[in-house]
């Protein structure tokens, strides 16, 4: 009966562990962007949206995807965006530039009917140097919006991630949990 005491409480200790594991699969939560020569994790609950640009939009971008709650609004949304810059912001550097990137940040916000609200911080994405920001706006739908933005560099290509909300809406906490999955996965090639 000594003998079987210890075995027992190993194959006990052994299934409790591989149930554990098997409840486990298949419960991600996130889903997986990989594509434009990035890749990050998203809410599975999300769906990927259609784009229709910024109300205040003074260059086109390279590419852009949108990512959103299932049943949110238009405002309420997350899209990353690649631009190309003559410039190459990098962590020795970025702090020299921060003034004339949030001089930008709160001019298109203000032709967005919206203004700066928070920023700039000195935020990495990836190990990306850049800047975060937060703004209040009009979607292109007339709605207002509040948003929480990140720019980061990978030499001169920059990556705008705006984590877009209806001011007061439902969604708001959502789309931050979205942001910081996004934020903490995102990785460039």
């Amino acid at each position: 009966m000594f003998r079987r005491g210890p075995y027992l409480l190993f194959f006990l200790l052994a299934l409790v562990v591989l149930v554990s594991v098997l409840a486990g699969c298949g419960t991600s939560k996130e889903k997986s962007y990989e594509g434009h020569g990035i890749s990050f994790h998203y809410p599975k609950s999300w769906k990927r949206a259609k784009f229709s640009g910024l109300s205040a939009q003074n260059a086109s971008g390279v590419w852009s995807e949108a990512f959103k709650p299932r049943s949110s609004s238009k405002a309420d949304m997350v899209f990353i965006t690649e631009y190309r810059t003559p410039v190459a912001i990098t962590k020795q550097n970025r702090s020299s530039y921060s003034d004339d990137v949030a001089s930008s940040v709160a001019s298109v916000a203000k032709e967005a009917g919206g203004s700066l609200l928070a920023g700039p911080t000195l935020v990495s994405m990836g190990d990306l140097p850049g800047y975060g920001f937060r703004i209040s706006a009009k979607t292109v739908s007339g709605l207002n919006s509040e948003s929480r933005i990140l720019l980061v560099w990978n030499g001169k290509t920059e990556y705008y991630l705006n984590c877009q909300h209806k001011v007061d809406g439902r969604f708001a906490t959502e789309i931050e949990r979205g942001c910081k999955a996004i934020i903490g996965s995102f990785k460039s090639s």
